[in-house]
């Protein structure tokens, strides 16, 4: 049997400015998930697109997509990039039936610490179990709106990251996540998760939110931040190591350029 590792990699960072505190409780989902794809050449500057993506199937008669698919007017963003955005807000409007639909199934696919047959986990099904427990103590959050220039700053670092087998918030140009934030707008609080290898906006945000390996559980908190109340996605469907990448910035009280 071929064991494929989950890898992940988590980063804190706390900045202080004369205007305001940039709380970035941020980490990197690596997830590799099967055969490296075939690398294509690109030309210098080339933007990755998104692929079009069939819908996962959500239950209307839970799920209000009226009041919950707070981005699919944004056109601005791939449809991948609005179903992020669907799924986090299906996760933080009721994070225990989030939790028993989508990540009380991963507890079946077990054995030991190998999940599905054939992918090496770090923690097994006890960081599932913790996860289900957590969602099913949350609270309802006010939802994610989309934002355009959150939107421009993620696409910005995936587009250009996704052309190299790099992985991590600094950019090819040297930038940080705030800086490229701070390009489109202002805020009062931000963060940055960023994933790779996993090809779904379901699959995305459910292991973000699982957070195998990662001690802090950055990803998990910046789903789950009730400071956050906007947020910007940017995927590219190429990666040279991983496959792919999704890069989802958030922000407290942004304001746009």
């Amino acid at each position: 049997m071929r064991k494929l590792s989950v890898l992940f990699l988590s980063f804190l960072f706390l900045f202080t400015s004369c205007e305001t505190l940039d709380n970035l409780g941020d980490s990197i989902s690596n997830l590799f998930s099967g055969d490296k794809e075939t690398e294509k050449k690109e030309e210098p500057g080339t933007k990755i697109a998104a692929p079009k993506t069939k819908r996962e199937t959500v239950d209307t008669s839970i799920w209000d997509l009226s009041v919950l698919d707070t981005a699919r007017d944004a056109d601005y963003m791939a449809d991948i990039e609005k179903d992020v955005i669907l799924e986090m807000n299906m996760a933080r409007s009721n994070p225990a039936k989030y939790a028993e639909l989508y990540i009380q199934p991963r507890t079946k696919k077990f054995n030991g610490k190998i999940y599905g047959g054939n992918l090496q986990t770090n923690e097994g099904v006890a960081v599932v179990n913790e996860c289900i427990k957590f969602m099913q103590t949350q609270k309802s959050l006010t939802l994610l709106n989309p934002s355009k220039g959150l939107t421009q700053a993620a696409k910005d670092h995936a587009n250009t990251q996704s052309l190299t087998d790099k992985t991590g918030h600094t950019g090819t140009d040297g930038s940080d996540p705030f800086k490229r934030m701070k390009k489109y707008g202002s805020y009062k609080t931000a963060g940055e998760n960023i994933s790779y290898g996993s090809k779904t906006a379901r699959e995305i945000v459910v292991t973000l939110l699982i957070d195998d390996g990662v001690k802090s559980r950055g990803h998990r908190k910046n789903i789950m931040n009730k400071d956050f109340d906007v947020a910007g996605v940017g995927f590219a469907n190429k990666h040279k190591l991983y496959g792919c990448e999704c890069v989802l910035d958030y922000a407290g009280q942004y304001v746009e350029k």
